[in-house]
């Protein structure tokens, strides 16, 4: 099985599941951490910890997180080292809804597949919404 886990400060992995569960319906194979204000790393590892509990050595496991070096990804990988095979793991920062889209879209491709194509769209999504306000018409908005 391949997992999408969420990882993030505050709210926002609550936030990313909650779109995700709109386009493509709850699914058991996204689980999201939150690490919240006031919460030590301790308590966010057992959290963690917790999460992870169904995945098992062969399954895959995408981790999306808000930042490459904040301390939840870091606890992450941690905990997923002392539960998982790292080689079936693969993390990601900068997460948003495009990137996780993606991953479900593409959960039967091989995972570099799924990677490559995770990152390639969120280097598209990455630009100005050009409003053209010289030209307003119902098709141009």
């Amino acid at each position: 099985m391949r997992y999408l886990l969420f990882i993030s400060h505050g709210g926002f992995a609550d936030g990313l599941t909650e779109a995700l569960g709109m386009m493509v319906g709850r699914r058991e194979d996204v689980v999201k951490v939150a690490f919240r204000d006031g919460m030590g790393l301790p308590e966010f590892k057992e959290h963690v910890r917790e999460a992870i509990a169904p995945m098992t050595r062969d399954d895959e496991i995408i981790v999306m997180a808000d930042l490459v070096s904040g301390s939840p990804l870091a606890t992450t990988m941690d905990a997923l080292s002392e539960h998982v095979d790292l080689s079936k793991v693969r993390a990601l920062a900068g997460m948003n809804l495009p990137m996780a889209l993606t991953a479900v879209e593409n959960e039967e491709e091989s995972l570099e597949d799924t990677i490559a194509a995770m990152t390639e769209v969120a280097k598209e999504q990455i630009t100005p919404f050009n409003l053209d306000t010289g030209n307003e018409s119902d098709d141009d908005i």
